[in-house]
Parts: structure tokens; sequence; C-alpha cells
């Protein structure tokens, strides 16, 4: 089996959904691969927070109407024999039924278990962002610029952090996503000269961006920070109206 199998069965083991010879065959390889032991972990962790939620998971529309179509697909194929009327057993109907509620609890316990993993990943990612740049605010000698929206980008706000030695980290909030084919780009602006590019980015659905970057050096003491919106490669000469520029320099 190949390793991306194995990926695939680590939802349903953090829900004890596998069968006897599938759990042991994920159990053998996580044995020798320590990704997915990480990966495992990091589902229990969120099928264990799943579990002492209160509010109830449905599944999507989507995912009832493809378990319905299976049903339909399994009554039109099905032959017609013509047998003699026997005694009705209610309690195999209710097996029946109880086996096709279970798929659907499986079903909306998986879904929920998907989201809440993204979610928690994306916290982790945040968590791990802002470790980072308050890291590198704390440098002794380090600076802090705070960037505004202007025009289009009214409200979005944004703080560049950089050290000593022109190590950038930028933090942006409240970005508008930029059209299809387009980033967001970070200039350093230093008097008349022409501004110098730096490095392009794109914020998440919550409007949320962050940017690494190498300060030239001839920006480290007097430079005004700006964003643009300009193609995704970034370009050399800014194209793009100003999204948001900085008002000081600490």
């Amino acid at each position: 089996m190949v390793h991306e199998a194995y990926k695939e069965m680590i939802p349903a083991r953090a829900l004890s959904a596998l069968d006897a010879a599938e759990a042991q065959a994920l159990n053998e390889h996580l044995e020798n691969c320590a990704e997915c032991q990480k990966e495992l972990e990091e589902w229990q962790a969120t099928a264990a927070t799943l579990a002492l939620t209160a509010d109830t998971v449905e599944p999507s529309p989507a995912v009832r109407e493809r378990i319905l179509d299976e049903v339909r697909k399994d009554l039109s194929s099905a032959q017609v024999v013509p047998f003699r009327s026997t005694p009705r057993n209610i309690w195999n109907s209710f097996g029946s039924l109880g086996a096709m509620a279970a798929v659907v609890v499986l079903t909306a316990l998986i879904v929920g278990l998907v989201v809440m993993w993204r979610q928690n990943r994306l916290m982790q990612e945040e968590m791990a962002r802002t470790k980072d740049f308050m890291e590198l605010v704390t440098t002794p000698g380090a600076r802090v610029s705070e960037l505004k929206g202007v025009d289009l980008g009214a409200g979005a706000t944004a703080s560049l952090a950089y050290d000593q030695n022109g190590h950038a980290m930028l933090m942006a909030k409240k970005l508008p996503s930029p059209p299809q084919g387009k980033a967001y780009q970070l200039w350093f602006i230093v008097g008349s000269k022409p501004p110098m590019p730096g490095k392009t980015f794109a914020p998440d659905n919550s409007g949320q961006g962050m940017l690494k970057d190498q300060m030239p050096k001839e920006a480290m003491d007097s430079a005004i920070f700006a964003i643009t919106i300009e193609p995704e490669g970034g370009v050399s000469a800014p194209t793009g109206q100003i999204y948001l520029r900085s008002f000081e320099v600490n």
C-alpha cells in the first residue's frame, strides 16, 4: 500500500472507524512513519475537541444527496423477482435504517472533524506567525512601522517590523481580496528615488496577510513603506494604486 493510501485512512482511524484488517495495516505503517504518527495525533486531538462540542454536526446537502443517490442506484438496479408473501420482520427494517443512519452519522463526524482540523491548523499557523513577529519586534534595535489603508484599502492596517540586519516581517489585516492573477506587493520608498520593490503576498479569506523580506540597505533609516496590487509575480516598478502606506517610523 502506498504512503498516500495510509494517510487517507488516518481520519477514520481517529474516529475508530477502521475495520480490524485496516487498523492493523495502518498500525504497522505508523511504527515506521513519523509523519503519519504526527498527523494521527493532530486528528485525534481534533476528534477529542469534536467529542466535547455541544453542537450537532449535520452532513451538508451535497453529502446527504450523494448518499441518497447511492440508495436510488441500488433500488433501480435491483431485479424484481416474484416471491411468496411472508410475515414482515419489523426488526430487520429497523436494522437497515440503523445502518443507513450510522453511515450518515459517520459522514457527519468526518465532515466535522475535517472542518475542525483545518481550523486548528489555521490557528496554529496564526500563532506561529505572531510568535515570529513578536520575536522580531523584541530584538534589540528593532523598529516597527505602522501602515494604514488609503482609498480602496481604507480600513486595512499593517505593521512592518525589521531589525538592524534588515530582516523584515509584515503582518496585514482586513485587506480586500486581490483580483484574479494579482497580489499585494511591498515597496520601499526613500526620498525622491524610484520605489524599491519588495516581495508579493496574498491575504487569506479573512483578509490577513504575512510577508517576510530583506530590506535594502538604503531603506534602513528613512524609508516610507507602501503596498500596491500588482501581477502575482511582482514588478520592478509600481503600476497599481497604493492600498496602504506608512505614516511614521518608530
